[in-house]
């Protein structure tokens, strides 16, 4: 079974001018990258890494300067329509737009189905079930302007499979979703990977979902791969410091607060405090984990301050981005 996706050297240049000179930008810039079949892979990179353009590389809507790309084995390129038929699509700042509003969702998916060369009786049979899936059944009749914004999203995901394709794209599907319509995108998005087995490569600035959601994460940077992984071998790799998460409570003021707990023996740093009211949370970075844990509560207690909890330090996979693209 070929892989999933598979880049081998892709790279994107653009010609821009600046003062009347002409300026070569490389937005993708020698990335591999693989991905099996089922896995559940988060791309990540801040503005302009060049992720976005690498998911336009795969979805056949610009062409590599250099390098292939291939999609269920199919070269993007030179295979382009099968590639297509390969893969859904979701791009989540269209917001919707990308249906059309004065039709109905059964209409839409209908109109879809039909640009992407479904057999009729296949697609007929599909969309009952999408709509089912996507607990759209109720409202198949409704105009999609009347529907909000997470209707929409899930109609754009029945939209993504009425080919069945065993791959999707999904380019930050919950950007501008409301909690609660972002945390069913999320559910949806699970139970593609994990019910229906869809490859899925997905794009998102929320670390927080990206640590709910993917299995493995490629972070891209300056247009290049810097790191692939697994989210739990990544914090691990760069846990390079001693450190403690501690959270207690007090009546004493932030700075006299900071102050004691920053002269506390072993302490070597507040990394950071959250102010709560009467409550406080510090990160610090100490001389040794295991004796800070056991030894912290101890002297605050004679400080007569009260301890809420106190544990070794778990870096963030949103500590571990910004340590990465700022270094």
């Amino acid at each position: 079974m070929p892989n999933a996706i598979e880049v081998i050297g892709a790279t994107k240049e653009y010609t821009t001018k600046e003062d009347g000179a002409k300026r070569v930008v490389r937005a993708v810039d020698n990335v591999d990258l693989t991905v099996r079949p089922r896995e559940f892979v988060g791309l990540l990179g801040p503005n302009g890494a060049g992720k976005t353009t690498l998911i336009k590389i795969l979805g056949t809507l610009i062409l590599p300067t250099a390098g292939t790309a291939r999609i269920a084995g199919y070269d993007v390129v030179k295979e382009a329509a099968r590639a297509r038929s390969s893969f859904g699509w979701l791009h989540g700042e269209t917001g919707g737009r990308a249906l059309y509003w004065r039709l109905t969702a059964l209409e839409n998916l209908r109109f879809y189905s039909a640009l992407q060369n479904v057999p009729k009786e296949v697609a007929e049979k599909r969309i009952e079930i999408l709509l089912d899936f996507f607990e759209l059944t109720k409202d198949r009749s409704r105009l999609v302007k009347d529907f909000s914004t997470g209707m929409k999203v899930r109609v754009m995901l029945a939209r993504s499979l009425l080919a069945n394709p065993p791959i999707l794209l999904m380019d930050e599907p919950t950007v501008g979703l409301d909690p609660n319509s972002a945390d069913e995108t999320r559910r949806l998005l699970t139970a593609l990977n994990e019910e229906l087995g869809k490859t899925i490569l997905f794009t998102s600035h929320n670390m927080t979902e990206v640590e709910r959601l993917v299995k493995r994460v490629a972070i891209m940077h300056r247009g290049r791969i810097i790191a692939d992984e697994r989210p739990s071998v990544l914090r691990r790799l760069h846990h390079d410091s001693e450190g403690v998460d501690l959270e207690v409570e007090s009546s004493q003021g932030l700075e006299v607060l900071k102050a004691r707990v920053a002269s506390l023996p072993g302490v070597r740093e507040v990394v950071s405090v959250r102010d709560m009211g009467s409550e406080f949370s510090f990160r610090l970075r100490v001389e040794d984990e295991t004796e800070a844990v056991y030894e912290i509560p101890n002297q605050l207690r004679k400080l007569g301050i009260g301890v809420m909890g106190i544990s070794k330090a778990k870096l963030s996979l949103e500590e571990v981005f910004l340590k990465l693209t700022r270094g």
